[in-house]
């Protein structure tokens, strides 16, 4: 056997093992196809043919077969372009159809998804008529009748066909009449494509907002009806806060007015028994003396409890003006105390001033006295015979620091805020109501804010009170010897 003998036998083996395996695969494979399986089968069985002629031309066995070569190799060439062209057109059937099932799939969705949508959405021309409309659109769009296509009803057919004809366009609120009842409707509108259309198209959205409408009128309603009543109130409010400033006006003066007259006829009683005790008129026996004591004793609360009430009527009239002048407020502190050491005697009580140092700074010394003074003289009043009241200056960088302590009968935690107020007065189990009129510690209060002091107290039932004045050095107004003391 030559080579080309050897050759040709592999050829054929080969054509005949290709030949084999298309005849067994499957028609509906995917790679091959019933369309192209046997025109594939037959081509290749024409190569098996060719190489066989040639194997036994070849090998000097026969040469039969040769005759019917060159047709063989004829029909071969148009087989191959058919399966060629089969194979071709297949890819693009395919193609079309794998396109086809993606754009109905999309076009199931996009149709589900306008379906249910909340607003209506109908494609819609500028004569009304009406060639696509979801769940929402259809109870606005009238059945069609023979010839005649969908059509908007008549009260939302103006609507559309003026949203068609200006599309694109948008209108927030449109009112329209649909059987007799008046309806709101937010509306947009796009324009289609021609596309060869006798009448222009556009699709078209819309949405009932009738109950929205009508809610914001109920609020707007609601609003301008609170307005009205917010300002009545107002009006009615200013007519009563005129009516109560007048009162308290007239209160004011009328209280300041008794207080002061209550203060002549009670100046002259102090003084005619300051007289008598003196014996200018005569010598008195011990009870006439004593009686005398008593009548002063109660002059001198009457006249405390006129001046408190005094001072609140002023304070109330607007007291505030602050007389701010230099001072030594160690010699202003002693002045202040002297007076009530006798006070402080006659009930037994030690009343001591520890001021060691000397400060100068701006302040209103009156206002100032009468503060230590309330202070020192309320600790003497709620200390039992035999007790002691300290007023104590501390000296600091920033501030000044003044206290009143006592070991009296203390106050309780709740009732600390409540002894500030005008007219409270605390009345402890097992005791007496104290004297006075409970105005003391309101008017320090006030003249401390007056000022732009700071007050404090510290106590505990039994332990005593402290009170603390808190007095910022004013470093702007004070004088070149107040700041080297300070310094």
């Amino acid at each position: 056997m030559n080579a080309i003998t050897f050759v040709d036998a592999l050829a054929l083996l080969g054509y005949l093992g290709a030949l084999i395996l298309i005849l067994a695969t499957p028609g509906r494979a995917r790679s091959v196809g019933s369309g192209l399986k046997y025109p594939l089968a037959a081509a290749i069985g024409l190569l098996v043919f060719v190489s066989l002629s040639n194997v036994l031309e070849h090998a000097g066995v026969s040469v039969a077969l040769d005759a019917y070569e060159d047709y063989a190799e004829v029909l071969f060439v148009p087989l191959v372009a058919y399966i060629l062209f089969s194979r071709t057109t297949v890819e693009q059937l395919a193609a079309a159809k794998s396109a086809r099932e993606a754009t109905r799939r999309e076009h199931a969705l996009l149709m589900n998804v306008v379906d249910t949508a909340p607003s209506g959405v109908m494609v819609a021309d500028e004569d009304g008529r009406v060639w696509f409309a979801n769940s929402e659109a259809r109870s606005f769009v009238s059945a069609p009748t023979a010839g005649v296509s969908m059509m908007a009803t008549e009260g939302l057919r103006p609507a559309v066909v003026r949203a068609v004809t200006t599309a694109p366009v948008r209108m927030a609120r449109m009112r329209v009449d649909i059987d007799g009842e008046e309806r709101w409707f937010s509306l947009s509108a796009t324009p289609l494509a021609a596309d060869g259309a006798s009448s222009r198209q556009a699709v078209v959205a819309f949405q009932d907002i009738s109950a929205q409408v009508a809610s914001d009128h109920e609020l707007e309603q609601y609003r301008e009806d609170l307005e009205k009543q917010v300002d009545r109130r107002t009006g009615e409010l200013l007519a009563l806060n005129r009516q109560l400033q007048t009162a308290n006006e007239t209160g004011q003066r009328l209280l300041a007015n008794i207080s002061h007259e209550l203060r002549t006829p009670l100046n002259s009683i102090l003084g005619f028994t300051e007289i008598m005790l003196r014996e200018t008129p005569g010598q008195l026996n011990d009870e006439q003396r004593r009686q005398l004591n008593f009548v002063q004793t109660s002059g001198r609360q009457l006249l405390g409890m006129v001046d408190s009430v005094l001072e609140v009527a002023r304070g109330d009239a607007g007291r505030g003006a602050v007389a701010g002048a230099p001072i030594d407020l160690r010699e202003s502190l002693a002045q202040v105390i002297a007076p009530l050491e006798v006070i402080a005697a006659e009930r037994n009580i030690t009343l001591s001033c520890s001021c060691p140092e000397t400060v100068m700074l701006v302040t209103d010394a009156d206002k100032l006295g009468q503060v230590v003074r309330n202070l020192a003289t309320n600790a003497i009043k709620f200390t039992e015979p035999g007790g002691s009241v300290d007023v104590e200056l501390e000296i600091g960088a920033d501030e000044a620091v003044v206290r009143v302590a006592d070991d009296g009968i203390g106050i309780d935690p709740g009732d600390q805020e409540r002894i500030f107020e005008a007219f409270e007065q605390v009345v402890s189990e097992g005791r007496l109501r104290p004297s006075g009129v409970g105005l003391g510690l309101a008017i320090c209060k006030e003249l401390c804010d007056v000022l732009g002091y700071g007050l404090e107290v510290q106590s505990a039932p039994g332990e005593g009170s402290t009170f603390t004045v808190r007095i910022p050095y004013d470093v702007e107004t004070a004088d070149s010897a107040s700041r080297e003391d300070l310094a």
